[in-house]
């Protein structure tokens, strides 16, 4: 029986090569490490006649090999595939061929060629992706000078954030999204990535800005992304808020102490406006009466004594009364005048003439 499917495969492939294909497509196919992969065979009964082999082949080191023949009424895999491709291959359908635990060295290209009236030809490109290592991207930041509290970062802080993702083939593609106080915010990020010799690799993008408002509220996410299948992953939310432009009123009996030199400056201001009130009373008290002379001989002034208002009686020229310069003349007793002296014989005869004399004055 081995016999005869041999013979019968031999006479297949002859038979094969005999015939020039007529049709041919050509596909692309991706996958991502440890998933499985449906390539697709092109055949039409009613355009291409009865199949009799399907043969899937793959470029290995520069030339095809089967992996996988199909003959008529069977399923099943009428060679021995390759020791790598071993107990993964299965017919899908009537043509198509599935690949499972794919790994990165089945990127290659496939060829599927039906044995029938037209010959369809079909090539299969497959790409092998693998997704990032889980949980996701990384987010990390850091604050210029340091801050331990993120929820009131001063102004003027240089706050650079870096989103890392590793393990994927190929690096993923990284793009940020950043609101301040829920608006979009446009950034400038870079972009580096490492590869080892499969292609797997990791990739970096980080990106930096100066606080510059008050009590605003800044959010970060980094998004790692890459073709299909690979899934696209979301890093957590990271926040921060900047500064309050105005300083908290401490509560009672929780402020902070008052330094010595407060204390000093608050007793010298109490000492200066005590001594600036006793100088006012002093003043109004002096200007609201001023002792006067005492008598000619030394002796005290009786209160029975008057007092002539000279100032308001003979005022100089040009000082004015209401002055608040403080100029006052000192008031003099009022002396009794003792009468005069009885005139004589004499003094009545030159009267007239002391009279005139007078005048003259």
């Amino acid at each position: 029986m081995d016999l005869l499917r041999s013979i019968i495969f031999l006479y297949l492939s002859f038979f094969i090569q005999a015939f020039t294909a007529t049709g041919q497509s050509t596909y692309t196919r991706n996958a991502l490490t440890g998933g499985e992969v449906i390539l697709p065979c092109d055949y039409d009964q009613a355009a291409d006649g009865d199949w009799i082999v399907i043969t899937w082949s793959a470029l290995m080191d520069g030339s095809f090999q089967n992996l996988f023949v199909r003959t008529t009424g069977s399923t099943d895999n009428s060679i021995t595939p390759p020791a790598q491709f071993a107990g993964r291959l299965a017919i899908d359908g009537e043509t198509n061929l599935r690949l499972t635990g794919v790994t990165i060295a089945d990127e290659d290209e496939y060829r599927c060629i039906v044995t029938a009236t037209n010959n369809p030809t079909t090539l299969v490109n497959l790409l092998v992706f693998k997704q990032p290592t889980a949980p996701g991207p990384n987010v990390q930041g850091q604050y210029d000078p340091p801050t331990s509290d993120t929820s009131k970062v001063p102004l003027n802080t240089t706050v650079t954030f870096t989103c890392t993702s590793t393990g994927g083939r190929p690096p993923a593609s990284l793009t940020w999204t950043v609101t301040k106080d829920s608006t979009p915010v446009s950034v400038t990020p870079t972009y580096t990535t490492t590869n080892d010799s499969q292609g797997v690799g990791d990739a970096m993008s980080t990106f930096n800005f100066t606080t510059t408002e008050y009590s605003v509220t800044y959010s970060v996410q980094c998004t790692a992304s890459g073709p299909d299948p690979i899934q696209s992953r979301t890093s957590a939310i990271t926040s921060f808020t900047t500064e309050s432009d105005t300083k908290p009123t401490p509560a009672p009996g929780t402020g902070a102490p008052i330094s010595t030199g407060a204390i000093v400056g608050i007793v010298i201001g109490v000492i200066a406006a005590l001594a600036l009130t006793a100088a006012l009373v002093y003043f109004l008290l002096i200007r609201e009466k001023k002792p006067g002379k005492g008598k000619e001989d030394g002796g005290a002034q009786s209160p029975d004594d008057g007092y002539d208002d000279v100032l308001s009686r003979n005022t100089a020229p040009g000082i004015d009364e209401s002055d608040d310069d403080g100029y006052e003349v000192p008031m003099e007793p009022v002396r009794p005048v003792p009468p005069p002296p009885q005139p004589s014989g004499d003094y009545q005869e030159l009267r007239p003439a002391v009279y005139q004399s007078l005048q003259k004055f």
